[in-house]
Parts: structure tokens; C-alpha cells; sequence
């Protein structure tokens, strides 16, 4: 508890100051006057005034603000119409105050993300066999579905990602590859193409790389390096293959056939139903090996925007479904889901921590960006429509407009704590009765 509690205020403070700091940083460019710098919200706990600017932390631990002159945290300010007044600066200027602590929130991930490319590489899996599409230029020129590359234009591959990146830098020129057939290592040369791949997939081989403790698989004494034949009386050749068969067998007693140092053995198993969906499918608890491949600073420029932008994406999706009724309300989660997952990928390593601050950050910077009044996104609706009717809103309309902010988020609240307890509170205790 008290490693899940550090894991969480260092999370949460992190991710606040770096919000708050984009505010803060963009309004002093901008020479607005700061008058308080607080991580928490009221009451305060302890400050210290620095220049213009109180800087403090307080008792409420979910958020921060950024108090600058002449913008009030309910309705409006009383302004003097002076120069370092939030409202004397232009529109453009005003939202780009508010728009910069979501900014920061997405750089911040972006950083994070980038960080861990270059320090960890890029998670990919240990083959280098392919699937040739038909027709395509592989195919004619004698590649074979599960043949194993070796080299690529003399380059030593693999992995995944080695594979990936020697086809796509050789297919305009054209490449000769050295693969390997059953015992035979063969030379296979390659035209130069307009398909980045050369039509060549990676062949999910059916070699075990991971097996998850408690589940069928461990239970019957499969091991990492096992490779799978057979499941259910059906010979499998790839990973596809494999998994098709198990998972249409859910609570199904069958047969699993596999290899191991050249012995065949064999075992019957249950796989665990899984709910995917609308449908049920079975797991039987394995992967494939997994490993990490080094990416030069460019690439790793490149997949941290692809992840934000994917990251992103996902959130506004999952919010989307959310608002059409597609998903569930219950798959929110609130603070103490938070500081689950930050005590949980603590202990995983630095790693994994950086990993969920990144994706956290992501979170925190587009629901910041929601158009509810009290958060930057309804602030920012303001704004857009001061500029469109050229004329603010009215006290009147500003504080209403923040009322139903405030019960709305209050709503949320209520709603995801309420989650939170459901599931790791509640449902505890429930089950000491069942």
C-alpha cells in the first residue's frame, strides 16, 4: 500500500506539474501576471512566494491550477484593464495559454515515449519466416510460404523489425536473399518493386516463447522453446493456424501435440473461455517470444509519433463508443484504478512506469480537452465563441455555464470512483459471502 501510494503521487504530481507548467510557461511568454502556482487544490497546504507568484501545494490531490490576473475561478475577475490582465491579451494569445498545458501533457508523452525507443528499443518477435501474397513479386521469384530469411541483401536479420526494415530499404533497388528451407540454404534474388515489402508478411511460427503461470498450458508442462504441431487432431504450421484451432474450442477437452528437442509429446487440454466481443473463444496461456530491437534516433522520432497518434486515437474512439452506447460506463476507471496501475507498473521497472505516465499524460491532455466547462476545453469554447459573436460571454452565462462544468465533473467523479469501489472494494467483500 504504501509503494502503490508513493507510485501514485509521484504519477499524479508529475503529470500535473507538467500540465500546469505549460500554462504557466506560455502566460509568463506572453506577459500575463501569475499569481499562483499551486500542484493540488484549495485549501492550501504550504506555499512560498517567489517574485509575483505564490507557488504551493494543497490538500487536494487531483489536480493543480494556475491563478493568473484577471481570470477568477468562478464567473469573472475585476479587471483594471492593465496589459498584464488576462483579458487584455488577444484571443489568440488567451487560448494559447489554455491550450498549453494539454500541449504539454502531449509533448511530455511524446518525450516519454521517444525516451524509452531509444533506451529500450522496439518490442518485436523473434522470426524471420514469411508468408509471400499471391502473385506478388516474392512469390515470383521462388520465396516460399515459412521460408526463414537469413540475410537480406547481406544483412543479417533476426527479428521482425530487422526483417521489416532491410525489405522496405532494399525494395526500389531490388535484393538478394539467403534463406532457409527444411536443410537447404538457398539464394533467392528479388526485382526491384513499388511493394515496400516485396509482398512478404512475417510467418508467426508456432514456437512457444511465454507461458503464463496457472493457465492450461503451464499446468500440462509446456515450456518456452516447445514448438506446437497439433491441436485437436489438426497438424498446425504457423502461429494463425494454432490459434484458430484453440480458440475454437472453448471448455473443450483436445489433444495439443508439440516438439521438443526433436521428442514429440502430447497432452490433453481444457482451454479457458474467453469473452472477445460477442463470442467466446479458448486460451490455453501462451506467447511468442518477444525481444527488443534497437532503433536509431530517427526511427524512434518516427514510432513516437505513430504511438501518440494511435494512443490517441484509441481514447477518442473509446469515448465515441462510450457516447453511442457501444461501450460500458463500468470501463472507467478513477483514482484508485490510477494508483493500481501506478503501483502495479512501479514494481514492473522504470520501464513500465514511464510507459503508463505516457499514456496517463495522453489521457489527461484530451480529457482536458473535452468542451465541459472548468476544463481547458471549455474554456477554449468560450473563447471560440467570443471570437465568433466578436463579444464575451456575460457574467450571467459564464457562471451558468460553469455550474453545469462543475456538476458534470462532479458527476464523472462520483461515477468512476463508484467503478473503482465496484470492482476492487465491493466485489471483494461480496465474494466473502459467496
Amino acid at each position: 500500500m504504501i509503494s502503490t501510494l508513493l507510485y501514485f503521487i509521484v504519477a499524479l504530481g508529475l503529470l500535473v506539474f507538467v500540465h500546469e507548467l505549460g500554462h504557466f510557461l506560455v502566460a509568463k511568454k506572453a506577459g500575463i501576471r501569475v499569481e499562483r502556482f499551486s500542484l493540488g487544490y484549495p485549501p492550501k497546504m504550504f506555499g512560498v512566494t517567489v517574485g509575483e507568484t505564490e507557488y504551493c501545494i494543497s490538500w487536494i490531490p487531483f489536480g493543480g491550477y494556475v491563478k493568473v490576473a484577471g481570470m477568477a475561478d468562478v464567473g469573472t475577475a475585476d479587471t483594471t484593464g492593465a496589459p498584464w490582465e488576462f483579458p487584455s491579451k488577444p484571443i489568440w494569445v488567451r487560448m494559447a495559454v489554455i491550450a498549453a498545458g494539454p500541449f504539454m501533457n502531449f509533448a511530455f508523452a511524446f518525450a516519454a515515449f521517444m525516451g524509452l525507443f531509444i533506451a529500450y528499443g522496439i518490442d518485436t518477435y523473434e522470426t524471420t519466416a514469411v508468408l509471400p501474397a499471391e502473385s506478388s513479386a516474392a512469390v515470383q521469384a521462388g520465396v516460399q510460404r515459412g521460408d526463414l530469411v537469413l540475410r537480406v541483401a547481406g544483412q543479417l536479420v533476426t527479428n521482425e523489425h530487422q526483417l521489416r526494415q532491410a525489405l522496405k530499404a532494399t525494395h526500389q533497388r531490388g535484393a538478394t536473399l539467403e534463406v532457409q528451407r527444411g536443410d537447404q540454404t538457398l539464394q533467392v534474388a528479388l526485382p526491384a518493386t513499388a511493394e515496400e515489402n516485396y509482398g512478404l508478411s512475417p510467418l508467426m511460427l508456432t514456437k512457444v516463447g511465454q507461458v503464463v503461470p496457472d493457465m492450461p498450458a503451464a499446468q500440462i508442462g509446456l515450456q518456452p522453446g516447445d514448438r506446437i504441431v497439433g491441436v485437436a487432431g489438426q497438424p498446425v504450421a504457423d502461429w494463425e493456424q494454432m490459434k484458430e484451432q484453440i480458440s475454437s474450442h472453448p471448455g473443450e477437452t483436445i489433444t495439443l501435440e508439440w516438439e521438443r528437442e526433436g521428442q514429440r509429446l502430447q497432452a490433453q487440454i481444457t482451454p479457458v473461455a474467453h469473452t472477445e466481443g460477442d463470442k467466446s473463444v479458448g486460451q490455453i496461456g501462451i506467447a511468442p517470444k518477444v525481444v527488443q530491437a534497437t532503433v536509431g534516433a530517427g526511427e524512434a522520432l518516427r514510432l513516437s509519433g505513430r504511438v501518440l497518434y494511435n494512443s490517441s486515437w484509441m481514447i477518442l474512439d473509446f469515448i465515441r463508443q462510450l457516447f453511442r452506447g457501444d461501450r460500458s460506463t463500468e470501463e472507467l476507471g478513477g483514482p484508485l484504478r490510477i494508483a493500481q496501475m501506478a503501483g502495479q507498473t512501479g514494481e514492473q521497472g522504470l520501464k513500465s512506469f514511464i510507459s503508463f505516465l505516457a499514456m496517463l499524460s495522453v489521457n489527461l491532455a484530451i480529457i482536458n480537452l473535452l468542451p465541459i466547462p472548468v476544463l481547458d476545453g471549455g474554456l477554449l469554447t468560450f473563447l471560440t465563441l467570443e471570437a465568433i459573436r466578436r463579444r464575451p460571454l456575460t457574467l450571467r452565462q459564464h457562471q451558468l455555464f460553469q455550474q453545469v462544468g462543475l456538476a458534470i465533473m462532479l458527476c464523472i467523479m462520483l461515477l468512476v470512483t463508484f467503478n473503482d469501489l465496484n470492482q476492487m472494494v465491493f466485489h471483494r467483500i461480496m465474494e466473502l459471502f459467496e
